[in-house]
């Protein structure tokens, strides 16, 4: 019975939808086909309007057009997460170093992040093609940099390029990879892109090395194999307990095993104290009290020292006979 049931609404459905294809004398006097062809219109407007992921890939492969409102500039919308405008430029331009045009033409997109369905502005005059990227050649032309972000005030790109990439120098190279930051005014929060080629290091760079770029910098140099870390602590911040925050911010160092050199960073809203860790044992020793002198045992009367006889030198008189 309930085969039957299931079989006869298929058999409705399929000749609703022979009807609405087709039609008949009496829908076509209903004017129906005219409503359903009028309704497929207007939703495939929309459908184009909402730049739905799910459109052919005929579609996708269009080319792309000119701004409504601007003829000199080509509009194309990114297709993907990992397209850059360096990339953008070398498939519509065939020269990647166009995406200095590009960012000007755009100056609200981030060069080397661009989230999927970004609208871009291409200037008419540079395009050498209309046809959009393949996803083939956004892969290959992919960028994966390296991002840092910038934790505390006194960073800048020199410093990120030493720390990063070995170098003060390089931070020209990180100043062209981030072409829409200020090298001379960086603030907290800022995204530093780094070229992965150039790095040598992905550890995050420390606070250590921040601080020591400026004035205030303090450290104390491990000069005894027997230094221990919660020590220094207590004579530096009064705190034996600060020795963890001490350690944090010296992330180079075995906070558990000092070797001699060790150059250990106290944090200044820490320190309560600049003077030597050394001094710490000289006035330990100097509270030490001296021993007091043993006096000698008796054994009686000590006897007097004899006086020597004082014998003169020169000519010897004898006696007459």
């Amino acid at each position: 019975m309930h085969f039957e049931k299931d079989r006869l609404r298929i058999q409705i459905i399929v000749l609703l939808v022979i009807l609405m294809l087709f039609g008949c004398a009496s829908v076509k006097e209903m004017k129906v086909g005219e409503k359903y062809d009028g309704s497929k219109a207007w939703f495939k407007e929309k459908w184009h309007a909402m730049g739905s992921k799910f459109s052919s890939s005929d579609e996708k492969e269009a080319s792309i057009k000119s701004h409504d409102q601007n003829p000199d500039y080509l509009v194309y919308q990114t297709q993907w997460s990992h397209e850059t405008l360096s990339g953008i430029a070398g498939w519509f331009t065939e020269d990647p170093e166009n995406w200095k045009a590009l960012a000007a033409a755009n100056p609200k997109v981030r060069p080397n992040r661009i989230p999927e369905g970004t609208q871009i502005l291409i200037p008419a005059q540079l395009a050498k093609t209309r046809n959009r990227p393949t996803e083939a050649f956004a892969v290959e032309h992919q960028i994966n940099y390296f991002e840092h972000k910038v934790q505390w005030s006194g960073e800048s790109l020199s410093l990120i390029a030493k720390w990063y990439t070995g170098h003060y120098a390089n931070w020209k190279a990180l100043a062209q990879a981030n072409p829409g930051l200020n090298p001379d005014r960086i603030d907290i929060g800022n995204i530093i892109y780094i070229p992965p080629e150039s790095m040598t290091t992905k550890k995050p760079l420390p606070y250590k090395m921040v601080a020591k770029s400026q004035s205030g910098y303090f450290a104390h140099t491990v000069r005894k194999s027997d230094e221990k870390l919660a020590d220094i602590a207590d004579w530096y911040t009064g705190e034996k307990a600060n020795a963890k925050l001490i350690a944090q911010a010296n992330p180079d160092i075995d906070p558990e095993f000092l070797l001699v050199g060790n150059e250990i960073f106290i944090p200044s809203d820490l320190l309560k104290t600049r003077k030597p860790f050394y001094e710490k044992s000289i006035q330990a020793s100097a509270s030490k009290p001296k021993p007091a002198e043993q006096p000698a045992a008796s054994t009686g009367s000590a006897p007097a020292p004899q006086k020597k006889k004082i014998e003169l030198f020169g000519p010897k008189q004898f006696p007459t006979p």
